[in-house]
């Protein structure tokens, strides 16, 4: 940079402006003269000073005298000190006469001060000599006049106008040649205190500020000649071994970077934050070309820093060879005691260019965080470290004595009076451990519109990249054959070649010196590369030599390995391998030897760097695995070349399958040896992803392999505990001796079945282990068992699932035994999870439950769950549970037949369940395992767990016309105010036997499902029907021998009694005829007529009918007995509840002194409004929904109109979006789908097909036909469904235009609709199943309002539909899957802007604001960021927009930073968006789960519709007839 300029060095070396005539006399002589001028000069100065008189000297001449009289004055020893300090003083006063001159000075320096005070510059340097012999205070007192002149300089130069560019060159001179005669000298100590040079120690720091300070003045007023920057620089180097200098340096650099940066980049861009006092050495009316030229000059001042490695280059100066001529045992120059501190100089040269690399990348940070921790950083181990000085040449060793002792001994001074027990001055002193520490969690990303690598590289590689190597012994494939003179930078010459690249330096082997300076130089090397951008072209010669670089920091072998640097290298390589570096998969087997080395520990075997917490580098480390997880299996076969190959030497190459049963077995031991909760939640998710790809390959490759032999638990923890040389106090094994039969080889990590196996035991050992306490940490477990259920296995590992489902249940009853103190909503949670998990096990391996042992033990957990506790408890098994698991201790149930033991029945216990959301969980589990369990998904698809028919659907098939509206025929009925069953009696139209039959709606908890019964008396069978059995069956022919007719009179009483005498007893009751009388005998006679008349009358029709009897053929049809005719109208609906025996008087009765209605129930369905509200409730699903919006964002887009209009034609897009597309779930047409669709608007309903035409359907888009309008992608199981919308431009205009319409509205219209613009539909002509909007409306759109809230008299029923359980849906989540062409556009994603073409309805059911477009709080959005790597493989990024405390973090198996293979990205990235919508359901306060809903909504419907009827009256309604 300065070849073509001369260095000013050696005229200011041997400059005579600082010599007197007076030095041509004899010292005493000069002496004397000097004492008695100075002295008159200094008292006439005061007085005139104090009067405000003219000096005395009035022309030149007299003034040229007395400065000569000065001059030698101010080189006097140091015993006179009042004569130094009387020049110093006069010097000072003259000084001012370049900024106001005091009356004072004298006239002529008044008048043309600028050649005077180039003089006294020259003659103020005699103060800056180091004075020989010189006592400990005489020094101090020079020190403090060198402070007195260095402040008037300062001055001058601030505040002075006047100074001219030989005024300003000479000024500079000054404090070049003070600097160099104060530091180019080696520093000494010895015994007795400060030596003659310890000025130097004294003044250091200062005098290298006030130099670097009037520089940068000079630069801003008169900016410095070429020959002065070159001198400079030249002489920088014999002040090197000064560690005053370094930070003199960087100072002014980070001031100057951090202006640079800001003028460069804007002031948005990340800024480099100095302290006020370092800002303040830059003028603020610098210019901008004045900062590029200073700072670039700057930066190259100390010419190479790596130099500071290499003591016999910073020791290749005249001062240190005088020093050791000198010196009473002459050594190498390179063995100066002085130089024992270039370590802590070389890492604070490397910390401070790390500094300004972290500036250029976009790293906020602080120069006064970084000092601290620089400070706080004890360098005692590049000191008590070998250095470099061979054994031989030592002038002591003493390698027995303890580190303090030997740093004390090598900085003492190599003589015979050196002692061992001098206690050294530290240069860094110790402070708290916990200040200072690095954190990947509260590390800043890279800027986005940060320079490219090569630029940085540019700037700072060949430094970094030599100082990389210091100390390092190349390989032979590696050295250079030849010393060649090469540059040290891009821009400036250098003498010097790497010494570190030089395989002749046989002193440097192993050598650790320098380590930590190296380490700093690694890091900064790997964050430069790390913040690679896509598609980003980076220098061949660059990629080499950093992965030479890496091939050294990696060693792990003893003897090569250097903790610091290693530590550095891991920590600050996360995204090494995610960035597309190309070649980068050449350090795939040095990076896992290092993870090996780290992770299968848990204590460190190597000193680590003391900035980095050994959790915070396992995290570092976890990351690189997750990066490595899919290499295998995606690159299988291919190569990894050997970075040591030369053409002398033969490739020894691995290939990537080769490393996969090393990649598996770290991650299965960095699981078992983790204790940090986040470390182990990334590991799990990375156990997830491996399991999950190596079944998918297998799958692909129909590959099965059948296992061979056993393993127990035993076995596995043996295994996993062979790495661990210890584990935490409060961890131990948890054991089950029934269930240690594992059926997959021991260490069979090759195949999905050994690997499954292995998976599942580790994780639900370390569950019940040390993960039963730590929410998060037992949240991912259950998610990744719940992940592994739906793992495809083959041949299916039977009994792993069982004895997973025996953990999981072994789990919940041990949280739900604890004691009640232990007892949080956070417990809670994790068993809510367990129940969760065990259901979707159950449904997953239905098989399960024919095992008898492993359905006692689920039934008995759900009895848990629901009671509190179980039927059949024993002492035994709760100790097993409730033991405190140990280190030593295992627990073991003490026996096996739990049937002996006498039950406790349920009508018995009390029911005291551990919390209502356990109770429900546990309910949940229930109703799983009696509808679903080897029934799911059921005959309409897993879209819906309802049937498909509701009241209008039958209505159609049903023999009578009536609908809903008219009056609806079913009879409703609420049975324990829970169930609501509505009951049709009108036959079906497709059925022709006419039997009794009823058609029943039953609507519970879980759904709704649809029953058609029959009252059959005979068996089901061909060509038979019920008119067979009631058909007549004829008459016998009849017989005329009807055999002896006798004639029988029929007597009352025997004829004995005749002749029995009456007595007098039998006459006391007189006859009747005694009783006649005058006056009724005429009418006695007349009723005797009369009888005597009927008598006869009734013979003769007798004889009449006998004779026409006779004549009438036989038999006679209208006496002859037939069957019935069959009744063809029946109350079915009567028959129904009592032949279920729901028909009971304590059924109907009121409970007494409660609110809860009776068991049974008749609902009122006159007024017509029971049909919506059965609607509304049939909108309540029975699991939960979520929706996962997905974008494409091209590179540099960041409004949404622009990402939008990528998914409209197929070409805007990757093909691998479509692939991930239709990975995630099947497509769905949102008019024919019965499950949720991403709108409530139209969820859970079916329309009517007629008008419908497969034609419409768009093609040839990028997934814009996905956005909800005709179709959306969907998946579901047993608990959840999901729906996948890829929005469009036209949502985005539907959207726009909702908001235009909704401010046309009326606050009642607007709090009751629910504005969204989603999608444009006709009425359904089945029924809606649409939830909570206030009843069933005939709607144009979903923005316009029901008409329910239009009719007069209904606004107390709108408003009570308001309160429906949509308040009870819990956070209303937002998840946000974005498809990166551009990795550095997730900076810039707007995700705020498309939240509202993310509307799913339920966000603002409840909402009262008038206006539409309503942001859901940040915390609520999970943005899942997907960028498809040149490999092949897919960078995951995770962003929560979370301001807000959260117990819980993300959810696995996705983590930030995680590679995931093709095969899986689908699967993966749905699972992850289900668990974190779970997590954020767990952690609401105001969610229920989805039958909890129906069941108060049922509870709701009840109330409002009830029939408050006797007994006498409700069977009176049975008998009556409905309409047809």
């Amino acid at each position: 940079m300065y070849s073509e300029w001369a260095s000013l060095q050696e005229e200011i070396q041997c400059d005579k402006g600082n010599q007197s005539v007076l030095h041509k006399f004899p010292a005493q002589v000069g002496r004397d003269v000097a004492c008695s001028v100075v002295r008159h000069i200094s008292g006439n100065l005061s007085i005139a000073a104090a009067n405000d008189e003219p000096s005395s000297l009035q022309d030149d001449k007299d003034i040229k005298w007395t400065m000569e009289v000065l001059c030698y004055g101010l080189g006097l020893p140091l015993n006179e000190h009042d004569t130094i300090n009387d020049c110093v003083k006069v010097y000072c006063e003259w000084l001012t006469a370049l900024i106001v001159p005091r009356p004072c000075v004298p006239r002529p320096i008044v008048d043309d001060p600028n050649p005077y005070a180039q003089d006294m510059l020259h003659h103020l340097l005699n103060l800056f000599k180091p004075r020989p012999a010189a006592g400990v205070d005489l020094v101090k007192r020079q020190a403090l006049l060198c402070h007195r002149v260095l402040r008037a300089i300062e001055g001058v130069a601030k505040e002075s106008n006047i100074l001219t560019r030989a005024t300003w060159e000479a000024l500079l001179k000054f404090l070049l040649a003070a600097n160099d005669s104060l530091l180019s000298p080696p520093t000494e100590k010895d015994d007795t205190g400060l030596s003659s040079y310890d000025i130097g120690d004294h003044l250091c720091e200062r005098v290298l500020s006030v130099l670097f300070g009037i520089w940068m003045l000079a630069c801003s007023k008169c900016f410095p000649s070429p020959s002065l920057w070159k001198t400079f620089r030249n002489m920088c180097q014999f002040w090197r071994h000064h560690e005053a200098l370094v930070i003199q340096w960087h100072k002014i650099n980070h001031a100057l970077t951090s202006r640079i940066i800001r003028m460069m980049y804007g002031p948005d861009y990340p800024e480099l934050l100095v302290g006020e006092e370092d800002s303040q050495v830059i003028p603020p009316d610098t210019s901008n070309e004045c900062i590029t030229q200073s700072w670039f000059r700057f930066l190259h001042i100390i010419q190479n820093p790596v130099d500071l490695c290499r003591p016999n280059i910073i020791s290749n100066t005249q001062r240190f060879l005088q020093y050791a001529l000198a010196s009473e045992a002459v050594i190498d120059p390179s063995h100066h005691e002085c130089l024992l501190k270039l370590p802590i100089i070389f890492f604070k040269a490397m910390r401070g260019i790390s500094v300004m690399v972290n500036a250029f990348l976009g790293v906020p940070q602080s120069v006064k965080e970084e000092n601290l921790m620089a400070a706080g950083l004890i360098i005692s181990t590049a000191l008590s470290a070998s250095p470099s000085t061979p054994p031989g040449q030592r002038k002591t060793n003493k390698p027995n004595l303890p580190m303090s002792v030997l740093t004390g001994t090598l900085t003492s001074k190599g003589s015979s009076k050196g002692s061992q027990n001098a206690i050294p001055k530290t240069a860094t002193p110790p402070v708290s451990s916990s200040m200072g520490r690095l954190s990947l969690g509260s590390r800043f990303p890279f800027a986005p519109t940060r320079p490219s690598c090569n630029s940085v590289l540019h700037l700072f590689g060949a430094w970094l990249f030599d100082a990389s190597l210091a100390g390092v012994k190349l390989h032979a494939a590696h050295a250079t054959k030849h010393k060649n003179q090469r540059r040290t930078s891009s821009f400036i010459e250098s003498k010097h070649s790497s010494t570190s690249a030089d395989p002749s330096d046989t002193s440097l082997t192993s050598d650790n010196t320098y380590e930590a300076g190296r380490a700093e130089a690694c890091g900064a090397l790997c964050r430069i590369f790390c913040a690679h951008k896509t598609r980003e072209d980076i220098l061949p010669v660059y990629y080499s030599r950093f992965y030479l670089i890496m091939y050294y920091g990696l060693q792990t072998e003893e003897g090569l390995i250097s903790g610091q640097v290693l530590s550095n290298i891991l920590f600050n390589s996360c995204d090494l391998l995610r960035v597309d570096l190309a070649g980068v998969q050449i350090l795939v087997p040095y990076i896992l030897n290092a993870l090996e080395l780290v992770l299968t520990k848990t204590q460190p075997d190597f000193k680590l760097c003391e900035q980095i917490p050994y959790v915070e580098l396992r995290k570092a480390c976890v990351h690189l695995l997750l990066s490595m997880l899919c290499l295998p299996l995606h690159f299988k076969d291919l190569e990894i070349k050997d970075i040591l190959s030369s053409p002398e030497t033969p490739d020894h190459c691995l290939s990537f399958i080769s490393l996969k049963t090393r990649i598996f077995d770290l991650l299965q031991k960095a699981l078992f040896n983790e204790t940090d909760s986040g470390n182990t939640q990334m590991l799990l998710g990375g156990l997830m992803l491996v399991v999950q790809d190596l079944a998918t390959c297998e799958e692909a490759e129909q590959l099965t392999l059948q296992p061979q032999q056993d393993v127990s638990d035993g076995d596995v923890q043996a295994d996993m505990s062979q790495t661990s040389t210890s584990t935490s106090s409060g961890e131990s094994s948890y054991h089950d001796a029934s269930y240690h039969r594992l059926q997959s080889q021991p260490r069979d990590l090759d195949t999905a079945y050994g690997l499954f196996g292995h998976a599942t035991s580790l994780v639900c050992t370390r569950l019940m282990a040390s993960w039963k306490s730590e929410l998060n940490t037992a949240l991912a477990a259950m998610e990744l068992l719940a992940g592994l259920a739906k793992v495809c296995i083959k041949p299916p590992n039977a009994m792993m699932c069982k004895r997973t489902v025996k953990w999981i249940c072994d789990f919940i009853v041990f949280q739900c035994s604890r004691p009640a103190p232990s007892h949080s909503r956070d417990l809670h949670s994790m068993i809510v999870a367990a129940f969760k998990c065990l259901q979707l096990w159950l449904v997953e391996h239905s098989s399960l439950l024919y095992d008898k042992e492993c359905l006692h033990n689920v039934l008995e957990v759900v009895e848990l769950g629901i009671s509190g506790s179980k039927s059949q408890s024993k002492s035994a098994d709760s100790l097993y549970l409730k033991v405190k698991v140990e280190k030593d201790t295992k627990s073991l149930p003490a026996t096996k037949n739990r049937a002996s033991d006498p039950p406790k029945f349920k009508g018995d216990k009390q029911l005291m369940p551990a919390s209502m959301r356990v109770k429900d969980a546990a309910e949940a589990v229930l109703t799983c395992i009696i509808d679903q369990v080897g029934a799911f998904p059921p005959p309409c698809g897993p879209e819906s767990l309802f049937s498909l028919l509701d009241e209008r659907s039958l209505l159609k098939y049903a023999k009578g016309s009536a609908l809903p509206e008219h009056g609806s025929p079913f009879r409703y009925f609420a049975i324990d105010n829970s169930i609501i069953i509505g009951l049709l009696e009108q036959p079906l139209g497709n059925v022709e036997d006419p039997l009794p039959m009823v058609t029943s709606l039953i609507r519970g908890p879980f759904g709704r499902h649809a029953w058609t019964m029959q009252l059959r008396h005979s068996p089901r069978a061909q060509k038979i029907s019920s008119q067979a059995h009631l058909s007549d069956p004829g008459r016998p022919i009849p017989n005329g021998d009807v055999g002896i007719h006798h004639n029988v009179q029929h007597r009352y009483f025997p004829e004995s009694v005749d002749r029995i005498p009456l007595t007098l007893a039998d006459k006391s009751i007189p006859p009747m005829e005694c009783l006649v009388t005058d006056s009724n005998k005429e009418e006695l006679d007349h009723l005797k007529t009369l009888i005597e008349q009927q008598i006869v009358f009734e013979g003769d029709v007798s004889n009449q009918a006998k004779i026409a009897r006779e004549k009438t053929p036989f038999p006679d049809p209208q006496t002859e007995c037939k069957p019935p005719r069959i009744s063809h109208d029946y109350q079915t609906a009567r028959l129904f509840l009592s032949h279920y025996g729901f028909l009971s008087l304590e059924a109907l009765k009121e409970p007494s002194n409660s609110s809860v209605p009776p068991a049974l129930v008749k609902l009122d369905n006159s007024s017509g409004g029971l049909c919506a509200d059965l609607e509304a409730l049939d909108g309540v699903p029975s699991r939960d929904n979520d929706t996962v919006h997905i974008f494409y964002a091209k590179p540099g887009q960041k409004t949404p109109q622009e990402i939008l209009s990528n998914v409209t034609t197929q070409s805007r897009v990757q093909p691998q979006f479509l692939e991930f597309l239709h990975s995630l779930g099947w497509p769905v047409d949102v008019r024919r789908h019965a499950g949720w669709t991403g709108h409530i608007s139209t969820s859970w309903r079916i329309m009517e097909t007629e008008d419908f035409d497969d034609d419409d359907y768009q093609t040839g888009t990028g997934g814009s036909v996905y956005d909800g309008r005709q179709q959306v992608l969907y998946w579901a199981d047993v608990s959840s469904e999901m729906a996948f919308v890829v929005p469009s431009p036209e949502t985005f205009k539907l959207r726009l235009l909702s908001v235009v319409s909704d401010t046309d509205k009326s606050p009642t219209s607007d709090r009751f609709s629910m504005n969204e613009p989603h999608i444009q539909l006709t009425k359904p002509k089945s029924l809606g199943l649409e939830a909570e909007k206030g009843g069933r409306q005939d709607r144009e759109s979903p923005g316009s309002p029901p008409e329910a809230a239009v009719a007069s008299g209904n606004q107390a029923r709108i408003r009570r539909l308001g309160r429906q359980p949509t308040s009870m849906f819990g956070p209303d989540t937002k998840v946000f899957a974005v498809w990166l062409e551009n990795f550095e556009d997730h900076e810039n994603f707007p995700t705020g802007d498309l939240l509202s073409v993310a509307s799913t309805g339920q966000d603002q059911q409840c909402s009262s604001s008038s206006s539409s477009v309503q942001k859901v709080p940040e915390k609520d959005i999970f943005v899942l960021f997907i960028h498809a790597l040149q490999n092949g493989l897919f960078r995951i990024h995770l962003q929560l927009q979370d301001k807000g405390h959260t117990k819980m973090s993300m959810a696995i198996p996705l983590v930030d930073g995680m590679l995931v293979s093709r095969r899986t990205l689908g699967t993966l990235v749905r699972q992850t968006a289900i668990n974190i919508c779970r997590r954020k359901r767990l952690e609401s306060e105001s969610y229920q789960p989805p039958h909890v809903r129906r069941k108060l909504k049922i509870q709701e419907v009840v109330n409002k519709y009830r029939s408050s009827l006797t007994e006498a009256e409700f069977y009176t309604t049975l008998f009556q007839d409905m309409p047809k």
